[in-house]
C-alpha cells in the first residue's frame, strides 16, 4: 500500500499512476511494498524533521525513513513540495518531472541506493532517469 498524505496545498495530479510506478520500481528490484507513506509537508516541517533526525538545520526536498525487513518495504518519506518546485525551476524541469523524480529518489534509497559519493549519486540519477522515462512514456 502506498499512501499520500497532504499537509500543504499541494496534491499529486496522477496519484494512481505514481503509485503504480513506485510499485513497479520495487518489483523490478525484487521487493514488494507493504507500506510506504509519502507525507507532503511545509518547509518548516521538513526542516524540523531534518534537524531532529539527521542533525541538519536546513530545508531539503525529501527525507526517507526505512523500516523494512527483508523483501517487504515499509517506509515513509517527507516531501517538501515548495523545495521541489524551486529545484524544478533551478534545473529547468517541469514540476511534475521533478516531483516524480523525488518520489523515485525516496523509494530508491529504501531499495539500497545512496547518494553519498559521486559514483553512487550518478547511479541513483541513472535509475531515476530510467524510471522517470518509463513514467513519461506511459502517462504523457
Amino acid at each position: 500500500m502506498i499512501h499520500f498524505t497532504y499537509n500543504t496545498d499541494f496534491s499529486l495530479n496522477s496519484e494512481h499512476a505514481v503509485a503504480e510506478l513506485i510499485n513497479s520500481v520495487a518489483i523490478s528490484k525484487g521487493k514488494s511494498i507493504d507500506k510506504f507513506f509519502y507525507h507532503f509537508v511545509s518547509e518548516t516541517k521538513i526542516q524540523q524533521v531534518n534537524k531532529e533526525h539527521l542533525k541538519h538545520d536546513f530545508v531539503t526536498d525529501v527525507i526517507t525513513f526505512d523500516y523494512s525487513n527483508d523483501k517487504e518495504i515499509c517506509a515513509e518519506a517527507f516531501v517538501c513540495a515548495s523545495e521541489v518546485f524551486k529545484n524544478a525551476k533551478r534545473y529547468g524541469q517541469p514540476i511534475e518531472n521533478e516531483m516524480v523524480r523525488v518520489l523515485l529518489h525516496a523509494v530508491l534509497h529504501v531499495l539500497g541506493y545512496d547518494d553519498k559519493s559521486k559514483a553512487s549519486s550518478q547511479e541513483m540519477r541513472k535509475q531515476e532517469d530510467r524510471f522517470l522515462a518509463v513514467f513519461n512514456k506511459k502517462h504523457k
